[in-house]
């Protein structure tokens, strides 16, 4: 994009580059970079885009930050100052190993045109805030989407763009037609803003077409980070198998440089893990697992003596008995009397409050198989422990009932068919380059361990009306495991469900035992 010489000092001011799809931001209020990060939810423009014309909003305000930002003296000042910080750091933090230093510098970055695939390896950072360009309010671009540079260049190529090509033909199809039938069965209520109700129609439009997106598929997000953190990822992505990844966390380390010149001094590869993890997918492939799809919703393990370490915990908090004691004296209280004190700990919450973090002391372990598409948002649960299986198109796929009843079931399944057939030829020879051609619609295997405080979150603002039908049905049948094994746990969790969901759930689950335990 060309910019004026008075908006370029603004942006060279604020950012670490004009052009480059990584940047990071710099001399910005927080409070102004979470508006602009947001800002990438809803927004086809760049970062630095809507960054230039919020300023210019004021053309009066604008002027006069050009022509402070013009005058040198006061640029060598903050110059001095930020220099004899970095010396201050190379010698007392990064020379006596104070790396726990570096947690409170805190950085934004902005990624653009980068792959879904990719955001999946950035975004699998526990200490850090992501916002990623929504499939549900945003029209991605029909030309928008990256391809690998091995699969391109292999016996592959041709067929790899095409298939990509093909899905993002068949997504801008389906725009209109899905629309017109989502507007057809939610009519415009009576008192309901019309503006409001093309919204509801327009996200529910995306989030069925957006099953057909493939993972080579170009979003943006914004990333905020502290030092310590950011290192890490950096350091995971040059330890990457897929060269694109390898690119990526060079350009981070490189932008990060310029704002964190000390704390990214030994941001590199990593042996350990670049090794351990090729060298694990060849020791996997001696034990021959069939490619099975198996259960939705599987709770693998659970904290022992959960009720009694609940309660022991909360009565813990307020006492001056250590646990032993207190987890003994928990183990001979009547079932009325531990009750009582998960009442008390609890009763009081609002809707807008959380439990608070004695919960935190037991966990639960799920084998959850879903979509991508909702894999992609549960994903962002970073206070659970994930291990998500590569992304293939084994375990088949999940189609939305709006595309089915739009009229588009047929096609659907073709091109899904299509996808999964190159998909499975190119894994031979490109397991982690083959990700790319996989479409949303595939499901994916993962691993989450949430603690009991999580579990609450994450089933109340994953089962509201508004969320994606795919996670909430995954969610509400992770409540309703819970429910029956753990009454007194979940008396005040909160699951958007109507009775008649609730029963039909139970119902399913039930038949899936059955079926499991071959009783069918």
């Amino acid at each position: 994009m060309d910019y004026t010489d008075d908006e370029k000092i603004v942006l060279n001011h604020f950012f670490t580059n004009l052009d480059k799809p990584v940047f990071f931001v710099k001399n910005m209020h927080p409070e102004v970079w979470a508006l602009m990060q947001a800002m990438y939810s809803r927004s086809k423009k760049g970062l630095r885009q809507n960054f230039l014309e919020l300023l210019k909003q004021d053309e009066e305000n604008f002027n006069q930050l050009v022509e402070v930002l013009k005058n040198k003296e006061s640029q060598i000042r903050i110059d001095n100052a930020i220099n004899k910080a970095i010396k201050f750091m190379d010698k007392w933090v990064l020379g006596y190993g104070h790396a726990s230093v570096a947690e409170g510098a805190v950085v934004g970055i902005g990624l653009e045109g980068v792959s879904i695939l990719a955001t999946k390896v950035i975004e699998d950072n526990r200490l850090s805030s992501f916002i990623e360009k929504s499939t549900r309010y945003v029209h991605f671009n029909r030309n928008s989407f990256y391809i690998d540079e091995k699969l391109k260049n292999s016996e592959f190529g041709e067929e790899v763009e095409n298939m990509i090509n093909e899905l993002f033909d068949f997504y801008e199809k389906l725009q209109e037609p899905v629309l017109e039938y989502v507007k057809k069965t939610a009519p415009l209520a009576e008192g309901q803003l019309e503006k409001a109700w093309e919204r509801a129609c327009a996200a529910r439009r995306f989030d069925a077409v957006r099953y057909v997106l493939p993972a080579a598929t170009m979003t943006s997000l914004g990333w905020t980070v502290n030092a310590r953190e950011l290192a890490h990822g950096i350091k995971k992505l040059l330890s990457h198998p897929i060269n694109k990844m390898q690119v990526i966390g060079k350009m981070l380390r490189e932008e990060g440089k310029k704002v964190l010149p000390s704390l990214l001094k030994y941001a590199d590869r990593d042996d350990y893990l670049s090794e351990t993890n090729s060298n694990m997918r060849e020791l996997v492939k001696e034990y021959n697992f069939e490619k099975e799809s198996g259960t939705p919703v599987n709770l693998i393990s659970h904290s022992e003596d959960i009720d009694d370490l609940v309660v022991a915990a909360i009565i813990y908090k307020y006492s001056n008995a250590p646990m032993e004691k207190v987890l003994n004296k928990v183990k001979e209280m009547p079932k009325k009397e531990k009750e009582k004190v998960f009442d008390s700990y609890l009763e009081k919450m609002g809707p807008h409050d959380w439990p608070m973090r004695e919960l935190e002391h037991v966990y639960f372990t799920w084998d959850i198989l879903m979509d991508y598409g909702a894999f992609r948002d549960l994903q962002r649960h970073r206070i659970c422990t994930q291990t998500p299986q590569m992304t293939t198109t084994f375990n088949g796929y999940s189609i939305p009932k709006d595309i089915v009843e739009a009229g588009f079931k047929e096609e659907f399944d073709k091109i899904m068919q299509k996808a999964d057939k190159l998909f499975r030829k190119i894994y031979e020879k490109y397991p982690y380059e083959a990700q790319y051609i996989v479409p949303l619609a595939f499901k994916k295997r993962y691993l989450m361990t949430a603690n009991l405080r999580e579990m609450y979150h994450l089933v109340k603002i994953r089962t509201t009306p508004q969320a994606h039908e795919s996670y909430r049905n995954i969610v509400r049948q992770m409540y309703i495991i819970m429910k029956e094994k753990f009454p007194l746990l979940t008396k005040y969790m909160v699951c958007n469900m109507s009775d008649d969901e609730l029963g039909r759930l139970k119902a399913e689950l039930r038949l899936e035992e059955k079926i499991k335990k071959g009783l069918i």
